[in-house]
This record gives C-alpha cells, sequence and structure tokens, in this order.
C-alpha cells in the first residue's frame, strides 16, 4: 500500500511539473517581439516601470550550472550578455551565491518554467536601464548584510515581477540615489524585517539630496507582505503607486510615508491579528548591530497598517529644523481610497493634501479590494508560473 502511495505521489508531481512546463512558451533563438516567450511576459507590464523591455531583440542565453561562477553560471552569463540578452535556465537550479550579481543594462532574468532559487545574496542594479526580473527565489538566510534586489545611482526602466524574496538583514529591495520609473508586481516578501525602501536618507540633512531623489516614481501592485515586520514599503521623497497589495501579519507597522512622498494608495487589502503566535526568528541582525526581536508589538500591530503620516521622520525633522533650515515639510501628500481592512486591523492613512499627488499616467488593472482577491494575491504572488491574471492594458 505504502509502495503504491508513493508512486502515485511521484505521477503526480511529475504531472505537475509538466503542467508547470506546458504553460510556460518555449524559448526562441532570438528573443524578438514575436516570440511567445517575450510577449507573453511583456503583455503584463504595468506602472512605472511599463516600459522596460529588458533583453528583447537580443540573443538568448541558457543557464545549465548551480555554481556561483565559471561556464554555464548565471554569473558567467552576465558578463557575457554585451548588448540585449535574454536569459533562461535549462532546470530547477539552487545556485548559492557568493557575492552580489550586478546586472547590465537591456537584459532579462526568466525564471520561468523552473523552480530558480538563489541563496545569501541577489542582485545590484547599479547606473542601468531596462531591466526585468521575473520567476525567482531569492533567499538571504540572514547571513549576509545586503539586498535581494538593490536598484540605485540613476537606474530606470526596471520591472520586477513574481519574486519570493525572503531573509535579507539589509532590507529586500531598495529604490534609491536617483532610481526611477520600477515596477513591482506579484512579489512576495516575507520573514524580514525592514522590507522595501523607496529612497533612503543617510545624510542628517534630511533634504540635502531631495532633487536627486524625489523624481523617484514606483508601482507596487498584487504584491504580498506577509509574516514581516516593518516598512512594506516606507517612501521618503518620490511618487508611489500602490493598488491591489496584500499586507497580512506584520509584528511591528504596516507602511510608512513621510518627507513630501507624493502616495496614491488604493484598493489593498490589510489583515492582522492581536493575538496570534510570534514566528520571527530569535532575532534579526541588523546594520545597526542591534539585534531585532518585535513579538512583544503583535498586540498592536493590527492598528498601525501605516505609521501616522510623517511620523517615521517627524523626530529627526523636528532636531534638525534649525540647523538646516528646512521649508519643506515632513509629512507626504498622500491620496487614500478604497482600502480593505479584516480581523483586527485598523485604517490609519488619511487623505493629506490629495491633491498634489499626481494621477498615475498610465493604464492599469485595477480591481475593487475584496477577500476574494486577497486569496488570489494568496495563491498567484511569488515565485509561481500562474496564467490566472491578465493585464487589462493594451500595449
Amino acid at each position: 500500500m505504502m509502495r503504491r502511495l508513493t508512486y502515485v505521489l511521484v505521477i503526480l508531481m511529475a504531472m505537475i511539473a509538466a503542467s508547470v512546463r506546458a504553460a510556460t512558451p518555449e524559448p526562441c533563438e532570438i528573443a524578438d517581439a514575436d516570440c511567445p516567450m517575450v510577449s507573453t511576459l511583456l503583455a503584463q507590464r504595468e506602472g512605472y516601470g511599463r516600459d522596460a523591455t529588458g533583453g528583447m531583440g537580443g540573443r538568448v542565453m541558457v543557464v545549465s550550472s548551480a555554481a556561483d561562477s565559471g561556464k554555464g553560471s548565471l554569473r558567467d552569463a552576465l558578463a557575457q550578455a554585451r548588448g540585449p540578452t535574454w536569459i533562461r535556465f535549462a532546470s530547477d537550479l539552487t545556485i548559492v551565491l557568493e557575492s552580489q550579481l550586478r546586472l547590465p543594462s537591456n537584459v532579462t532574468i526568466d525564471g520561468r518554467g523552473y523552480r530558480v532559487t538563489l541563496l545569501d545574496y541577489g542582485f545590484g542594479v547599479y547606473g542601468r536601464s531596462n531591466v526585468i526580473l521575473t520567476h525567482l527565489t531569492i533567499d538571504g538566510r540572514l547571513r549576509t548584510f545586503t539586498q535581494a534586489v538593490d536598484i540605485a545611482s540613476g537606474s530606470r526602466n526596471v520591472w520586477i515581477d513574481h519574486l519570493d524574496l525572503s531573509r535579507f538583514a539589509a532590507r529586500l529591495v531598495n529604490v534609491k540615489n536617483g532610481a526611477t520609473d520600477v515596477t513591482v508586481s506579484w512579489v512576495k516578501f516575507h520573514d524580514d524585517d525592514k522590507v522595501m525602501l523607496v529612497n533612503n536618507i543617510t545624510s542628517k540633512n534630511l533634504f540635502e539630496h531631495f532633487d536627486r531623489d524625489s523624481i523617484a516614481r514606483v508601482t507596487i501592485h498584487h504584491s504580498y507582505f506577509v509574516d514581516t515586520m516593518q516598512r512594506n514599503p516606507r517612501a521618503q521623497f518620490g511618487t508611489v503607486h500602490l493598488y491591489n497589495n496584500l499586507l497580512e501579519n506584520w509584528d511591528f507597522y504596516g507602511m510608512s510615508f513621510s518627507l513630501e512622498a507624493k502616495a496614491l494608495v488604493e484598493g489593498n487589502i490589510f489583515v492582522n491579528s492581536a493575538r496570534r503566535a510570534c514566528t520571527e526568528p530569535p532575532f534579526f541582525p541588523t546594520v545597526e548591530g542591534v539585534d531585532a526581536n518585535y513579538c512583544s508589538y503583535i498586540p498592536v500591530a493590527p492598528g498601525r497598517t501605516t505609521l501616522v503620516n510623517g511620523e517615521s521622520d517627524r523626530k529627526s525633522y523636528e532636531q534638525t529644523k534649525a540647523l538646516y533650515g528646512y521649508t519643506r515639510s515632513y509629512k507626504a501628500f498622500i491620496a487614500v481610497r478604497d482600502n480593505l481592512y479584516l480581523r483586527d486591523a485598523k485604517g490609519v492613512l488619511e487623505n493629506d493634501q490629495p491633491g498634489k499627488v499626481p494621477n498615475p499616467p498610465y493604464c492599469y488593472s485595477y480591481e475593487r479590494a475584496s477577500p476574494a482577491l486577497a486569496e488570489r494575491i494568496r495563491v498567484q504572488a511569488g515565485n509561481k508560473d500562474s496564467e490566472g491574471w491578465q493585464s487589462r492594458c493594451r500595449k
């Protein structure tokens, strides 16, 4: 009986794997616009990063090795990416990285059809443009003070899609230092402390780099923030559009906006319970050298779906305003509509000069927030091959 059950399970797993591969378009020798592998992915672009085409028009390279470097490795493929390049994988791979992978411009890393996992390090996008990352798992295992995806130094037209990101000691995603036109879609963020930053203030003069960083435009949609602590995301300066995201079981607080960020927050779902078990590790390491733990905040966390507008930077602002003569506010400009709060979650964020928040200059597939949408995000977000959602916007 046991042998028969094992046989049935093996067959079922093989059928599931085959169906996943069957749903993924066959690769082409050249990643042109007529290649189904290219066209089916690019049809899903929305938001400020919608113009990213990645490696379209270039050659297709296939990663066959799980080694950190050397022939057939992902690092080697990136080193050879001169001109537009679309990178695929030959099989399921778990790659233990020894250092960050730095991406060139005009590249797509496409993990569809296989289970591709990167451990300990992720990607750096520095001064680059036209980058797409899709269908990858990146797990830092809390071993290094780096990020899963670090987008900085004037990078633009970046789209990260269907990623599973967890356990990095220095955030999962950054968009900072003049980076702009970024879309984050169907990403699962989990088991992490300081999850995502849109801009990162490193100077005591809070507005020293305002002109550089306020150009940031970021869209986050249909992403799943679960079992995180805080910064889902935290936005300073710049323009942020968050629609149809699911935040669930944060331990400290949900979102945060300050320093004249312009945030449109619509159709998101917040779910939390004051009485639930803590699933954190004993502590989260931090770059400040403090071992952080937030279990004691769980009873009040549902009432902190967001911080009060500007609260994350209010104290620093008040302490340094006289010294630097700030003429700008520590608060953000915020437009809020149609968000849904479930279980013990309570709404905090309110409209604050919403007329200063720009309307999105693009089509987007907005859905009314509902428990059904929340369940769909739970099922489909992350490194999952799914044909359940299709953009309604024509390209």
